[in-house]
C-alpha cells in the first residue's frame, strides 16, 4: 500500500487551478526576496558609488601631520589604507571660487577618482607638473595646450599654530594634463588641481610641508574606537578632524563625533536608530505581504477539501497526518517554486536594470563609462550565496508558516462534520427590520458590500496584502532621499553668485535684481573687515572690548531673506524677527589657536551681553563657534576674529555704507537661465568689478547623482506592488471557484453578464479604498520615523498627500485591473452546470 502522503502530490494534480495560484505566489514570494536582497547589493553598490565621487574613497582624514606621525600611521595595523597628500597653496579664481593645488604622494584616483578623471593629457609626475580641472583653464585664461607654462600666484597658512602669517610664492608649472570639472565644488567655492611628487619639496619652506592623511581602517564596525585611539595616540586636535560622512552613511558605518565636532559641521549620527527601525519595520512588511499571499490560497484550498479531510479522519488518520499533509504540498510546490522565483529574481534584479540604465548618460551614476556601470551592476547583483539562503530561508519558513493555519483548520473539524459537507455552524446575526425600509440604488454594490461582509477572514487577509504594499510604497517613497549621499555635501544659496567688492551694488541696484520677472528672490549680504592698528583695535570703530592678538573684527549685514537661510535653524522666531529690525546681533567668537598644544587666549563674548559699537548698544540673540554658517564674500575664506552679524539696516547706521558686497538671486522654477544670464552680463558690463557664478551645473550635477538612487528604488517598489496585484487575482479567482453555484443561480433568474461584472469590480474597488485608508496611516507612520533618521529625533510632520493619493489611485486601479483577467471566466460559465456545482463555502 502507498504512503498516505502520495495523497499531497495527487491532491496538487487534481486542484491544478490551487495549485498554479500556490506555486505563482511561492514563486513572486522568492522572486521579490531575491530581488530585495540583490536590490539591495546594487543600492548599496550606487550608493557607496556615489559617496566616492563626492568625498573620497577613505573613512576619515587627519590633517596637518608630520612625517613621523604618517609613518606611525602605516605601520598600525587597524589601518587597511593610509595615503597622504600636501597642500602646496591656493590661489584665487574670482571671488567666489579658489584654486586649491595638491601633490599626492599615492595614486590620486585611488582615494579621490573623481579629481583624476582625465579629458586629455596624462596625470602629473613629476616636479612642477600639474593637472587642472577644465573650468580652472578658463578661469586662468590659459589656452589649455599640454606642455604650456602655468604660472601661479600661490599662498598657503598654516590651519593653525603660533605662525599664522601666510607664505606667498610664485611658481610657474608645466600643464601636462586636464581633469574633468566637478561642479558639486562649486558650493564649497574649491576647485582642485593636481602636482607632481616633489613639487612640496621644491617650493615651500619646511616648516609649511605637513601632511594631510586620508585613511580607512580594517575593522568599519570597530571605526570609532580605532579612531578615538589614533586621536589619543597622535595628539589630533578636534579641528584637525575630517570624517568622511557620505562614506561613512553609505557604509551604514556608526561614527560618534565630539560634541564639539558636531557644533563645527552640525553633523551627527542620533537619527541612526530611527532609520534602523523604519527600515526593519518596511522590511518585515515586505516579509509580510509575500505570506500573506499564500496563506490565503491555502486556507481556501483547505477548506474546499475539507470533505476529503474527514475521510481520512474517519479511517484513521491523526490531527498530526493532517498537519503533514497539508505541509508536505507546500514544501513540493515550494521544491518547484523556490528555484524558478530564485533564477527570475536573479534576472530581474540584473536585467531590468541594465536594460534601463543603458538609456541613460553613465554621468548620472559617476561612472566614465556605460561599460563601467554595466559592471558595477553585474559585480553587485550577481547570485550571492547569502542573499540566496536568506531567500530561500525566508520564503520557506513563511510558506509553512502560512500552511500551519490551515493544517489547523482541516485537522480541527470534527469528521462527520467534514463529511456531511458542513464546515461549520453558521452563525448569523438578527437585526431588527428598519422602520423605513432602505432603497437600494445599485444592485452591485450593494451586493458587493455584502459579499465583503460574509467572507471577513479572505477580506481582513486581502486588505492587509495591499496595505503592506501601499506602506511600503509611501515609506519608500519618503525614504528614498535619505541614500542620496550629495545630501550631506554642502549645499549653497541661491542660483548665483554676484560679486563686487570694489564699488559694492546700491539698495537700488538691489530692488532693480528682486524686480526682474525670472527672479523669485535675492539674498544679499554686506561685510566690513576693520584694520586692526598697533594697539590691537579695530580702526575707525569703537567697541568696548579688547581684541586678543591675531584676531580681527568683522560687522555683517544680512537682508531678509540672507537671515532666513543662516540664520533660521540657531535662532529662536522672536530672536529671528528681532535680528531682522536691527534690535540686536549674533557674534561669532574666534576660534581657538594652539600652540605646542596649549590654547592661545582669546575673546569670548555671550549670550545675553550686550556690547557697544561707537556708543550704540546691542544685545547678542546668541553666539556661534567654529567655521559654521560663518559669513564671507563668496567663498573668500575664513579670517579669525569677532564677526558681529546684524540687520542690513543695522549695519548701515554702524558703517555708515550701505553697498552690498553679494547678491545670490534665487530664480522662479519656469525662468528662462539664457535670459537671465544675458541681464547678468549687462549689469556687470555697467558695474566695473562685478564677477558672477551660476550654479545650474551643480544642481544639475548633483540631482543626476541621486538618479541612481531613485531608479533603483522603483524598481523594488513596482515588485512590491506587483504582489499585491497577485494577492487581488488570486482573490478574485478563488471568489469566483468558490461562487459557481451562486453564480449559476443569479444568471438563471436574470443578472447579466455586466451586473456579474459590475459586483466583481466594486468588491475590487472597495477592497482598494479600504486599504488606501489603512494604509495612508501606516505609511504615515513611518515616513514618521524615517523623518526622525533625518533630524535625529521623533516629530510630528504633516502627512505626505500627494504621495498617499497617488498611492491611493495606483491601488484601486490596481485592484480593478486585477479583477479584469480572472472576469473572463464568468463569461464561459454554464449555468446548468454552475447550478448543479455543490462546491461552496
Amino acid at each position: 500500500m502507498k504512503h498516505y502522503l502520495a495523497l499531497a502530490y495527487k491532491e496538487l494534480r487534481v486542484q491544478k487551478i490551487t495549485a498554479l495560484l500556490i506555486l505563482i505566489a511561492i514563486i513572486m514570494s522568492s522572486m521579490l526576496t531575491t530581488v530585495i536582497g540583490q536590490s539591495i547589493g546594487v543600492l548599496s553598490a550606487m550608493r557607496q558609488q556615489q559617496a566616492i565621487t563626492l568625498g573620497g574613497y577613505r573613512h576619515a582624514s587627519f590633517v596637518q601631520r608630520s612625517a613621523a606621525e604618517v609613518e606611525q600611521m602605516r605601520q598600525d595595523s587597524r589601518l587597511a589604507f593610509v595615503g597622504t597628500f600636501i597642500q602646496l597653496g591656493s590661489t584665487s579664481l574670482n571671488r567666489a571660487l579658489t584654486l586649491s593645488l595638491l601633490e599626492y604622494q599615492e595614486d590620486v584616483s585611488a582615494v579621490q577618482p573623481s579629481r583624476a578623471r582625465l579629458l586629455a593629457g596624462r596625470l602629473p609626475q613629476s616636479a612642477q607638473e600639474i593637472a587642472l580641472p577644465q573650468d580652472a583653464v578658463q578661469y586662468l585664461g590659459l589656452s589649455g595646450n599640454l606642455g604650456e607654462t602655468v604660472t601661479l600666484n600661490l599662498s598657503k597658512a598654516l590651519r593653525h599654530g603660533v605662525e599664522i602669517e601666510s607664505y606667498d610664492f610664485s611658481a610657474d608649472f608645466k600643464l601636462v594634463g586636464i581633469t574633468e570639472s566637478n561642479y558639486l565644488s562649486y558650493a564649497s567655492g574649491l576647485i582642485t588641481g593636481l602636482a607632481g611628487n616633489g613639487t612640496a619639496k621644491a617650493l615651500l619652506p619646511p616648516n609649511y610641508i605637513y601632511y594631510n592623511v586620508d585613511f580607512r581602517v580594517a575593522d568599519a564596525a570597530n571605526f570609532q574606537n580605532t579612531l578615538q585611539s589614533l586621536i589619543e595616540q597622535l595628539n589630533v586636535h578636534e579641528l584637525d578632524i575630517i570624517y568622511n560622512i557620505p562614506y561613512l552613511d553609505a557604509l551604514g558605518v556608526t561614527y560618534n563625533p565630539s560634541e564639539a565636532y558636531e557644533n563645527l559641521t552640525g553633523i551627527s549620527d542620533a537619527g541612526f536608530p530611527f532609520m534602523l527601525a523604519a527600515g526593519v519595520m518596511v522590511g518585515l512588511l515586505l516579509i509580510l505581504a509575500a505570506g500573506l499571499v499564500i496563506y490565503n490560497i491555502l486556507k481556501i484550498s483547505v477548506a474546499q477539501r475539507i470533505g476529503e479531510y474527514g475521510v481520512l479522519r474517519a479511517i484513521g488518520g491523526s490531527r498530526q497526518q493532517l498537519y503533514l499533509l497539508v505541509c508536505v504540498q507546500v514544501l513540493i510546490l515550494c521544491a518547484v517554486g523556490l528555484p524558478l522565483g530564485l533564477l527570475l529574481g536573479l534576472l530581474s534584479a540584473r536585467g531590468i536594470l541594465s536594460a534601463a540604465t543603458s538609456l541613460l548618460s553613465p554621468d548620472i551614476f559617476l561612472v566614465q563609462k556605460t561599460a563601467e556601470l554595466q559592471a558595477l551592476i553585474a559585480q553587485n547583483s550577481s547570485g550571492k550565496a547569502a542573499f540566496l539562503a536568506a531567500s530561500v530561508g525566508i520564503t520557506l519558513l513563511f510558506a509553512l508558516l502560512a500552511a500551519l493555519p490551515a493544517a489547523r483548520y482541516a485537522a480541527q473539524v470534527s469528521p462527520t462534520v467534514a463529511m456531511a459537507g458542513r464546515i461549520g455552524r453558521v452563525k448569523r446575526r438578527h437585526k431588527p427590520a428598519p422602520k423605513t425600509p432602505k432603497k437600494i440604488r445599485s444592485f452591485e454594490r450593494y451586493y458587493a458590500r455584502l459579499n465583503l461582509s460574509r467572507s471577513r477572514g479572505r477580506t481582513a487577509i486581502t486588505i492587509l496584502s495591499l496595505v503592506m504594499s501601499i506602506t511600503v510604497f509611501i515609506a519608500l517613497q519618503g525614504g528614498l532621499g535619505l541614500l542620496d549621499s550629495a545630501r550631506r555635501v554642502n549645499d549653497h544659496l541661491g542660483d548665483y553668485s554676484l560679486i563686487n567688492e570694489t564699488i559694492g551694488f546700491s539698495p537700488a541696484e538691489l530692488a532693480e535684481l528682486a524686480n526682474m520677472p525670472e527672479v523669485e528672490s535675492v539674498a544679499a549680504l554686506q561685510l566690513k573687515i576693520y584694520e586692526i592698528d598697533a594697539n590691537a583695535a579695530p580702526a575707525g570703530v569703537d567697541i568696548d572690548f579688547r581684541l586678543k592678538p591675531g584676531e580681527s573684527f568683522q560687522i555683517a549685514g544680512l537682508n531678509e531673506t540672507f537671515a532666513d537661510y543662516t540664520l533660521a535653524d540657531r535662532l529662536s522666531p522672536q530672536q529671528l524677527a528681532q535680528l531682522k529690525a536691527g534690535g540686536g546681533c549674533v557674534v561669532r567668537n574666534p576660534l581657538p589657536l594652539v600652540f605646542e598644544g596649549q590654547e592661545i587666549p582669546r575673546t569670548e563674548i555671550k549670550t545675553g551681553s550686550i556690547i557697544s559699537i561707537d556708543g550704540r548698544k546691542v544685545p547678542v540673540l546668541a553666539t556661534l563657534d567654529g567655521y559654521d554658517t560663518y559669513i564671507s564674500v563668496g567663498n573668500s575664506g575664513f579670517i579669525n576674529g569677532v564677526q558681529v552679524i546684524v540687520s542690513s539696516q543695522l549695519y548701515s547706521e554702524l558703517t555708515n555704507e550701505q553697498a552690498y558686497q553679494e547678491l545670490k538671486p534665487t530664480l522662479q522654477n519656469t525662468a528662462d537661465r539664457s535670459l537671465f544670464d544675458a541681464r547678468l552680463n549687462e549689469l556687470a558690463q555697467r558695474l566695473p568689478g562685478t564677477t558672477w557664478l551660476s550654479y545650474a551645473e551643480t544642481d544639475r550635477q548633483m540631482a543626476e547623482s541621486f538618479t541612481q538612487i531613485k531608479l533603483l528604488g522603483w524598481s523594488l517598489i513596482l515588485f512590491v506592488g506587483l504582489i499585491g496585484i497577485l494577492n487581488i487575482i488570486n482573490t478574485v479567482y478563488t471568489n469566483i471557484h468558490t461562487r459557481i453555484n451562486e453564480i449559476g443561480i443569479q444568471r438563471a433568474i436574470g443578472q447579466s453578464t455586466g451586473g456579474l461584472y459590475a459586483t466583481f469590480l466594486w468588491e475590487s474597488a472597495y477592497l482598494g479604498l479600504i486599504a488606501s485608508v489603512i494604509g495612508a496611516v501606516c505609511g504615515w507612520l513611518c515616513t514618521i520615523l524615517i523623518n526622525a533618521g533625518e533630524s535625529g529625533s521623533p516629530e510630528f510632520c504633516a502627512p505626505p498627500l500627494l504621495i498617499i493619493a497617488e498611492a491611493a489611485a495606483g491601488a484601486v486601479l490596481a485592484c480593478l485591473l486585477a479583477t479584469l483577467p480572472p472576469l473572463k471566466s464568468v463569461s464561459r460559465i454554464n449555468i446548468v452546470e454552475a447550478i448543479e456545482n455543490n462546491e461552496t463555502i
